[in-house]
This record gives structure tokens, C-alpha cells and sequence, in this order.
């Protein structure tokens, strides 16, 4: 079978096409140009596009005498299909694990921001909450790994519930909105 999602993700047609729009959800890409990206015969990449459309995951607008493609962001369920997709992302470059061999007592991971909501980009940072009693927070070697930007926040179990009360909008930010990697979400009671 598929060794994770990301595979699955390339392997199946409509969903290699649909990740050409989840890596990209600002962009725009006419039939050819998408075709040439994904190394897709253009007819089954005007398959798969119809479907999307169908779908609701993808809009067209007409441009001159061809037509665009964007991903439809008003969608709720392809918003839920990016975080999977991200949630994939990270499976696959094993950041959990990345995390825990180098941060000692690690007890919680959480993804949050817009990598946890579905509305990151491919400017997007990729931010990280642990709590742990390690100070070392390896930002630039897990930067490099996902080749993009890190925001690797580190709490102490004392400061998290420090900042449950002194910094509540981010507190409550990470406890909604985050999904827990490992261990449970930090709720402070």
C-alpha cells in the first residue's frame, strides 16, 4: 500500500492535481500549465479539473480566450483537506520524532497557526508549540528539514500556565486551534 498520505496524495490522479492547489491555494494555473507542473497528460488533468470543479474545490475564471483554475477557498471541506494534507507534510518529514530525539521531556507538540487551520501558503511558517524543560530548541535544523521557515515555541510547564493568564489571546489560539503532534494539548486548568 501507500507508505503515507503525501504518497497517496501523488498517487491518485484527482489528488495530485487537488496538490497542486493546496501547495499553492493564492495561485492561479491554466490547463497546460498545470499539465507541464505535474507531469500529466493535459486531457486527464482536464479530468480531474472538471471533477474538482464539480466537487466545489476549485473555481475557473475566464481570461481572455483560456481559463484559470484557483483553489476555492470559500470550501470548508478543502480547507479540512489542506490541514490533512499538511498533517501529512509533517508525518512524512517525521517531525514528531525530529522534536523528541532532540529536546529532552518533551510532554506536549502542538501545530498551530495558519499550518493547523488550513490557511498557510507557501510563504507560510510552520509554527510549533512544545512544552518541555529543555531550553535547546532546534528551529534551524527543523527549518531545514521542512525547507521552509520555523517558529519553534518552547515552554516550560511553569511559563505555559504563566502564560495561560498573561498571554490568553495566544493561550487560547493554541488550545483551540492547534492540533495536538504528541502528547496532549497543554489546556491549563
Amino acid at each position: 500500500m501507500y507508505e503515507n498520505m503525501i504518497q497517496l496524495y501523488q498517487k491518485i490522479t484527482h489528488l495530485k492535481v487537488l496538490s497542486l492547489f493546496l501547495e499553492n491555494p493564492h495561485e492561479g494555473y491554466y490547463l497546460r500549465e498545470s499539465a507541464r507542473l505535474l507531469d500529466m497528460d493535459p486531457m486527464t488533468v482536464r479530468r480531474s479539473l472538471k471533477l474538482l470543479m464539480e466537487d466545489g474545490f476549485l473555481t475557473k475564471v475566464e481570461d481572455k480566450n483560456r481559463t484559470i483554475y484557483k483553489a476555492n477557498l470559500g470550501n470548508p471541506a478543502l480547507r479540512y483537506l489542506k490541514i490533512s494534507y499538511n498533517l501529512s507534510f509533517l508525518q512524512e518529514k517525521d517531525v514528531v520524532n525530529f522534536i523528541v530525539d532532540r529536546m529532552k521531556s518533551v510532554t506536549s507538540i502542538v501545530l498551530f497557526g495558519s499550518f493547523a487551520k488550513g490557511e498557510n501558503d507557501e510563504n507560510s511558517d510552520v509554527d510549533i508549540l512544545t512544552i518541555s524543560m529543555d531550553k535547546n530548541k532546534p528551529t534551524a535544523a527543523l527549518a531545514e528539514l521542512l525547507e521552509r521557515d520555523v517558529n519553534l515555541v518552547n515552554f516550560t510547564p511553569a511559563q505555559w500556565s504563566n502564560q495561560a493568564k498573561s498571554n490568553r489571546a495566544f493561550y487560547l489560539d493554541v488550545i483551540i486551534d492547534g492540533i495536538s503532534l504528541y502528547g496532549v494539548k497543554p489546556v491549563v486548568e
